[in-house]
C-alpha cells in the first residue's frame, strides 16, 4: 500500500510541479492515513454485518472515532497491531454493551468522568507525529472538549438499546487516550536514559 501511495504522490508531483516537497510529504502522510483507516473500517463492517452487529458497529464509529481524532491516544507501532487491537476493542465494546445492562446513573457517571479526563489530559501526542505548537495543542483540546459535549448530547437522541454502546465507546476512547499518555511518558523516560 505504501508503495502505491508513493507512486501516486510521485505522479502528482510530476504533473503538478508547483507542489513543494513539504506539501508532497503532507499529501503522502494524509493518503497513508486515509487508506489505512479505509482498509480497517470496511473489513470490520463486513465481519460485524455477518454477525448482525452492524448497528452496534456504526454506533461505535460515530461515538469513538471523533474523540480519537482530536484527543489522540495509544497507537500501535504497526498496521496489523492497530488492526487487531482496534478490532478487539470494538468487539469488546459490542460484547459488553449487548449482554450487560447498565444503570443509567452509572452510564452518566462514566460519561462525566470521561469528560473530565478529556478536559484535563487531551490531546495526547501520536508517537509518529508529535504536536509541535502550543496553539495547535490548545485547538485540539478545545475540539476534543466540544466533540465530547456534542456526542454526549447526541446520546440523548439515540435509541435506548444503543445508549450503553455509545457511552462505552466514549469511555473506551478516553481510556485509550490515558494509555497513550502513560505510554508517551514511558517512552520519554527511555529516551532520557539513553
Amino acid at each position: 500500500m505504501n508503495k502505491f501511495i508513493t507512486c501516486l504522490v510521485k505522479k502528482i508531483s510530476e504533473t503538478n510541479p508547483e507542489f513543494s516537497d513539504l506539501e508532497l510529504k503532507k499529501m503522502e502522510y494524509g493518503l497513508v492515513c486515509i487508506f489505512s483507516e479505509i482498509t480497517k473500517i470496511i473489513p470490520y463492517f463486513i465481519i460485524f454485518y455477518l454477525f448482525s452487529l452492524e448497528k452496534y458497529y456504526i454506533i461505535i464509529i460515530i461515538f469513538f472515532c471523533p474523540i480519537r481524532i482530536f484527543s489522540g491516544g495509544y497507537h500501535a507501532k504497526t498496521y496489523w497491531g492497530c488492526f487487531f487491537i482496534t478490532f478487539a476493542i470494538f468487539a469488546l465494546i459490542i460484547t459488553i454493551t449487548k449482554y450487560i445492562a447498565f444503570n443509567v446513573i452509572i452510564l452518566i457517571l462514566l460519561l462525566v468522568i470521561s469528560f473530565i479526563f478529556i478536559c484535563i489530559f487531551s490531546p495526547v501526542d501520536n508517537i509518529n507525529k508529535r504536536i509541535k505548537s502550543d496553539e495547535r495543542r490548545l485547538k485540539l483540546k478545545y475540539c476534543s472538549i466540544i466533540t465530547t459535549i456534542l456526542l454526549s448530547g447526541l446520546c440523548y437522541f439515540i435509541p435506548h438499546k444503543f445508549l450503553s454502546t455509545a457511552i462505552i465507546s466514549i469511555v473506551s476512547a478516553t481510556i485509550l487516550m490515558m494509555i497513550g499518555k502513560i505510554n508517551n511518558k514511558i517512552d520519554d523516560k527511555k529516551d532520557c536514559q539513553q
